[in-house]
């Protein structure tokens, strides 16, 4: 069951930037129940080769990764005792980290977008995997979560760069429970061209380490956590990249505008990976505590 919480202006353009791209994420990640739109985790730090790849075959690639970025989240942040109760997945996408920490630690999880269109998938996505009654969508501006729960976590995987900080920081403070963990995973400034590249392709604000311990300190949180994974998801880059070429080179129905969206974003992952590979963009998982 979902529900509706009109978001601001601002807020409805991202909604409806990630609305427009429900199709292309469907194509590239799907199919589901379990759809991952973020990077993935490769611990030999090395992509597997695919010069003879086809598209199915690197997509089932980059979704095994995915997925091993999450499960290597929920060791850093101790799932088992932290992420097992009631949870928010702030910035859900279509729902697979919401299905995987409700199936995998038996979470009951609500899973927080603010682009309408996506909240009828994850909901027949949690009903595929007989999960209709342990995720819920809700449809709302992160930093206006409705008052009157108390959750035991919160989790932004990608997803927190949207967010105004302070605000929703503020606004966590006041839905955990004392004790309770924000976790974060998300791509961080350490230079202005990285913030620059990642900001024009994925519609989003990054910020510095700096910049979230500052906003979470102010609303009574504490950074107790704070992991280093650049080196081990550059190959995501690599990865995504093969993929779009594959479709290029071996789909012939698709249109010309597909073709042009094709194009910017092979340009956009190669850019990404060379600022991965250069340092101008660190991955980090983060984890706050309410004191």
């Amino acid at each position: 069951m979902s529900e509706v919480l009109y978001p601001q202006d601002e807020v409805r353009l991202v909604g409806q930037y990630y609305d427009d791209k429900t199709v292309r994420l469907l194509r590239k990640y799907g199919p589901g129940p379990r759809i991952h739109y973020h990077v993935g985790y490769y611990p030999s730090a090395a992509a597997p080769p695919h010069a003879r790849d086809t598209p199915d075959a690197i997509r089932r690639s980059m979704r095994l990764h995915q997925e091993g970025l999450l499960r290597y989240a929920a060791k850093v942040w101790g799932a088992e005792h932290r992420l097992s109760g009631r949870v928010l997945d702030v910035g859900c996408g279509l729902g697979g980290g919401s299905i995987f920490w409700a199936q995998e630690y038996g979470a009951d999880v609500t899973a927080v977008t603010n682009a309408p269109e996506h909240a009828p998938i994850v909901d027949g996505f949690a009903r595929e995997c007989g999960l209709g009654d342990r995720v819920r969508t809700l449809v709302c501006d992160a930093a206006q979560l409705p008052l009157g729960g108390t959750y035991d976590a919160a989790v932004a995987i990608e997803s927190s760069g949207y967010f105004h900080r302070a605000r929703w920081f503020e606004r966590l403070a006041h839905v955990l429970r004392p004790g309770g963990n924000v976790c974060i995973e998300d791509v961080f400034i350490t230079r202005p061209r990285g913030a620059d590249v990642w900001a024009e392709y994925f519609y989003t604000k990054p910020a510095t380490v700096l910049d979230y311990s500052a906003a979470a300190r102010s609303a009574g949180f504490e950074l107790v956590d704070d992991i280093d994974a650049t080196s081990e998801t550059l190959p995501f880059w690599e990865e995504s990249a093969a993929w779009t070429k594959a479709v290029l080179d071996g789909d012939s129905s698709l249109s010309a505008v597909e073709r042009r969206q094709l194009r910017i974003s092979l340009m956009a992952n190669q850019a990404l990976g060379i600022e991965w590979q250069a340092g101008g963009l660190r991955l980090g998982f983060l984890r706050f505590e309410l004191t």
